[in-house]
């Protein structure tokens, strides 16, 4: 009665799909350790701080197509969040109260915040007709143009990963 039986294959696969799956939290502790070391290599190199930025404006235009909405999309998002952060000067003209401010709410108001101007800024196109009435419609179709003439070649030869993939040679 020593004889050995296999393993149950369906709890064999559970197992193997619970040590594959991503233990549920870690996303908050992930983005907190990144959010550190992002203001730690701000402060080791200060220099390195337009390169980032850029990337990461990048990064954002490409998610979201690296066309015209997406271009649309990345203004009307640092728009929102430059004026998200003039917000906090306006409140209280002391520096000193404003940065301890900043320190103590930066995860739920800055993150929170930040997240509602990205869906905000999803609806950007909405905003342009809103302000200009109908002539929001003509300054959008007149911008695509534009961008899709002119700016969009410039951007892609400025920046060849701006689309994601090597363009196609052209058929001879």
């Amino acid at each position: 009665m020593s004889a050995q039986s296999s393993p149950d294959p369906e709890l064999a696969r559970k197992v193997a799909r619970r040590r594959r799956r991503p233990k549920r939290g870690r996303w908050l502790s992930r983005r907190l350790n990144e959010s550190v070391s992002t203001v730690r290599g701000v402060i080791a190199q200060p220099r390195a701080v337009p390169a980032q930025l850029r990337e990461a404006l990048l990064t954002i235009w490409r998610t979201r197509g690296g066309g015209f909405y997406g271009f649309g999309y990345v203004v009307a998002f640092v728009v929102l969040e430059v004026r998200a952060f003039i917000g906090n000067f306006e409140v209280d003209g002391d520096v000193a109260t404003m940065l301890m401010l900043e320190a103590l709410q930066f995860v739920f108001r800055f993150a929170a915040q930040s997240l509602l101007n990205g869906f905000i800024a999803f609806g950007w196109p909405i905003f342009v007709v809103d302000l200009l009435g109908g002539w929001g419609l003509v300054t959008l179709a007149a911008a695509w143009f534009v961008f899709d003439r002119w700016a969009h070649p410039w951007l892609d030869s400025k920046l060849p990963r701006a689309q994601g993939q090597t363009q196609p040679e052209a058929d001879s």
